[in-house]
């Protein structure tokens, strides 16, 4: 049984990370043997703010990630698109929709601050929020030693972490 759900749609598939594992790690096998897609909550907002030299004015995006309720920043919005996948691809969020809200909103007024090394706000306005998912793939090595190395592989970017 399947669920329809916001995604971003997957770039890097099956065969072609296994191949550049195993080229990678030759004399390896790596298969990619299942999809999870991750929940992030994605927050736009509308930004009035001083610097020393110049205002700004501008759409300033955030995604949260909906486990472990940790912000970023993101320089485009994610291009979305409205899949069905089976219920067992999908890890469940922890957090909800309020609590990654003000995590997005401090994140925000701390990144203005911090690193854009703003003067003053005198308007932030949310714009958008909305709930997507994010396709990984978990990658084993099927080999008969005992230091197996697994990965996760974001399907969006390619890029990938050990477990």
């Amino acid at each position: 049984m399947g669920e329809k759900i916001l995604a971003q749609a997957i770039h890097y598939e099956k065969e072609k990370i296994e191949s550049s594992f195993n080229k990678l790690y030759s004399g390896s096998t790596f298969l990619a043997e299942r999809i999870i897609y991750y929940p992030y909550y994605y927050f736009i907002y509308s930004v009035n703010a001083k610097r020393i030299f110049m205002p700004l004015k501008e759409k300033m995006g955030c995604v949260v990630d909906a486990v472990s309720c940790r912000g970023s920043l993101i320089d485009a919005n994610p291009k979305l698109e409205l899949i069905d996948i089976p219920i067992n691809q999908l890890l469940e969020k922890t957090q909800s929709l309020d609590d990654c809200l003000s995590i997005s909103e401090s994140f925000i007024h701390r990144s203005l601050s911090l690193k854009m090394r703003m003067i003053s706000f005198s308007n932030i306005k949310l714009e958008k929020q909305e709930l997507f998912y994010r396709p990984y793939w978990v990658v084993f090595q099927n080999n008969e030693k005992q230091n197996e190395q697994n990965f996760i592989v974001d399907g969006v970017t390619g890029q990938y972490h050990p477990l």
